[in-house]
């Protein structure tokens, strides 16, 4: 005889397997994500920017015993390397100040591999003023007026640094004197340039004023 078992109806309920996700958890999801995105990557550039700080440290204390070296070889600090004041090659096509003291650092006797080394903080493809793409460098003997003399006695015989963070030689943002010292606690990307001379890293006031006085 036929069986007479009946054949059971699939069931109209969803398994609980097969249940998707719901319109209010997926936004929960990206709200979540866009929080953690807010947090790491602020974080994340901070972190380049203290990286190359860092660099720029490094790099100038180098440059600073590659003077020195030189010094004490030649008996006399390498000038800046600047074509409108002595005649010198252009560099990148800058007909004034061009960069740190120019081949003699690195020719005929190799102090350092290359004096002209790119400033990080410069925008990549642009010039700043007075110093192209490298290390900017003063050499405070040859200049005789009162400014120079007395930048020659607070700063010593040489002085060089980075455009800083804020990638502006003059500063705008606050001053359009250059005469201001990046400090990270006034926020990593902050304005001010990474200084370093032969007496003293920081910023000479003016004598008639007791204020800065711009280059």
């Amino acid at each position: 005889m036929p069986s007479t078992t009946k054949r059971k109806m699939p069931s109209t309920t969803k398994r609980k397997g097969n249940r998707g996700f719901t319109l209010i958890e997926l936004l929960i999801v990206v709200a979540i994500i866009a929080i953690l995105a807010a947090i790491a990557v602020p974080n994340f550039l901070e972190a380049q920017t203290r990286a190359r700080v860092s660099r720029v440290v490094a790099d100038l204390r180098a440059l600073t015993t590659a003077i020195e070296a030189y010094r004490v070889d030649n008996n006399a600090y390498p000038r800046e390397w600047n074509p409108s004041l002595f005649g010198d090659p252009p560099v990148d096509g800058m007909t004034n100040i061009a960069a740190i003291p120019g081949p003699v650092l690195s020719t005929p006797v190799a102090y350092v591999t290359s004096a002209l080394q790119v400033d990080p903080f410069v925008p990549k493809g642009e010039r700043q003023f007075l110093t192209s793409r490298y290390y900017f460098y003063y050499d405070t003997s040859y200049r005789d007026t009162p400014f120079w003399r007395a930048a020659q006695q607070f700063y010593g015989s040489w002085r060089m640094g980075s455009v800083g963070p804020d990638g502006d030689f003059r500063n705008s943002g606050t001053s359009l004197s250059p005469q201001i010292v990046y400090d990270p606690t006034n926020g990593t990307i902050s304005p001010g340039n990474i200084w370093r001379s032969q007496k003293n890293d920081q910023i000479q006031p003016d004598p008639a004023t007791g204020l800065i006085s711009p280059h």
